[in-house]
């Protein structure tokens, strides 16, 4: 038996190709063992990203929600799963799951969640969704949704159906915007165009009103909720960030429209100023995430140089929206860019206030143009920083393409037009 080991001197003198090949073999060996260990662990990962994860493992959010609102209307008759997949459709849980598993482990509590209208948040826990849910004070019996980009007069129609109380009466009320909790500041560095007007005031929500209350009261409480909502984004406080698009530029040399009320030349945005411009936005975009990049061509249309760029004809804001809107204002229907109509004219029209392209109502406008959301207010008071002149929705999810030439434009108008947009 101790024939059988050899000793160290007996191995060096062993032919060294046999010590090539079990050293081959150890080689094979030790690879084989490595990708055995790495088949074991990939396919450990594919198992549980693709089989645990799924089945097992629930994702959730943490916390009471990230402060954005959320309207969740739960439908009579809708089963505890409904419930739970229009929850995480609208973003207020991570997934369905979670408030599924959430809802088991308390019972299946899910099962008390009452019909009816919740204002909740986005990024809920699924445990916290629940909890708000099976609270009865939170449930709106008697709610109204006030969209976003409604103007005041579709405000007045919606908030009349709903309670009864004449469309007058709301006119009435809506006559003195400082009485109804519109901040003065709002009001302040007005030129001779601008007018006082609870346009832009009235946040797009879902309320629930007593009976009793009147139309004053109404308007009130939705200027209260901009008034929070302002302070919660921090609006004011982010407007002294705003930059000039063209520094060397004075827009009120050239024009009788006052670009710098009160302020001897200096680039200031006034609250008013860019509450019209999330105006705009909300009337004009068609996905959130363009928001900050339509704001800032609303600020380079009034502020870069239209002589030395030569793409526009005059610092004004060019919008069908804002044209649209003086139609509506008047009671007239509003003409779409379909239709077969003297736009040039309509646009630059110098008897109309609202004709946005006339070089006689160069600059801002008499008032905001309807209700904008947060997204819409946030994007105006931190516009995304480039040169556009002009966008153009293009595709199916309402994204839009921007650009600094006419040329450019045009082009883009064509893809629009080949995506069926147009």
């Amino acid at each position: 038996m101790l024939g059988d080991f050899r000793t160290e001197d007996d191995r060096d003198a062993s032919p060294r190709s046999h010590r090539r090949k079990d050293s081959g073999k150890s080689l094979v060996a030790m690879t084989l063992v490595v990708a055995l260990f790495g088949v074991i662990g990939v396919g450990g990962w594919w198992a549980y990203n693709n089989v645990i994860k799924e089945y097992f493992v629930a994702e959730d959010f943490s916390g009471e929600g990230n402060g954005t609102e959320v309207t969740v209307i739960v439908e009579d008759g809708w089963l505890v799963s409904d419930i739970a997949a229009h929850l995480e459709e609208e973003g207020v849980v991570a997934s369905a799951k979670a408030f599924l598993n959430a809802s088991e482990d308390d019972g299946d509590s899910g099962q008390s969640i009452q019909p009816g209208t919740y204002n909740m948040q986005g990024e809920m826990s699924a445990a916290a969704a629940l909890t708000f849910l099976l609270d009865e004070a939170n449930r709106m019996t008697n709610a109204v949704t006030i969209p976003e980009g409604y103007r005041k007069f579709e405000v007045f129609q919606t908030l009349s159906e709903h309670t009864g109380v004449p469309v007058a009466d709301f006119e009435a009320a809506a006559e003195d915007p400082e009485a109804l909790g519109v901040d003065p500041i709002w009001f302040e560095g007005f030129s001779d165009r601008q007018i006082k007007s609870v346009e832009g005031f009235l946040f797009p929500s879902t309320y629930e009103f007593d009976e009793e209350w009147t139309a004053a009261d109404m308007l009130s409480a939705m200027i209260d909720r901009f008034n929070t909502e302002i302070a919660e984004i921090g609006f004011l406080e982010d407007l002294a960030n705003i930059q000039n698009p063209d520094p060397d530029f004075d827009p009120s040399a050239m024009t009788e429209q006052t670009f710098y009320p009160e302020t001897n030349g200096e680039f200031k945005i006034y609250p008013w100023m860019a509450l019209q411009i999330a105006s705009i936005v909300q009337s004009e975009s068609g996905i959130p995430t363009d928001d900050p990049k339509i704001a800032q061509v609303m600020y380079n249309k009034l502020y870069l140089n239209w002589i030395e760029h030569e793409q526009t004809n005059c610092n004004c804001f060019e919008s069908e929206a804002i044209w649209n809107y003086g139609r509506l204002l008047n009671g007239e229907e509003a003409i779409t860019s379909g239709e077969n109509v003297d736009w040039y004219a309509l646009m630059r029209d110098p008897d109309n206030p609202w004709s946005p392209s006339a070089p006689e109502h160069a600059g801002y406008l008499p008032s905001a143009i309807s209700n904008p959301g947060s997204a819409a207010l946030e994007a105006a008071a931190n516009p995304e920083a480039g040169d556009w002149l002009f966008f153009v929705t293009a595709y199916e999810d309402g994204s839009a393409l921007f650009a600094h030439d006419y040329a450019d434009h045009q082009d883009n108008i064509v893809i629009a037009e080949e995506n069926g947009i147009q």
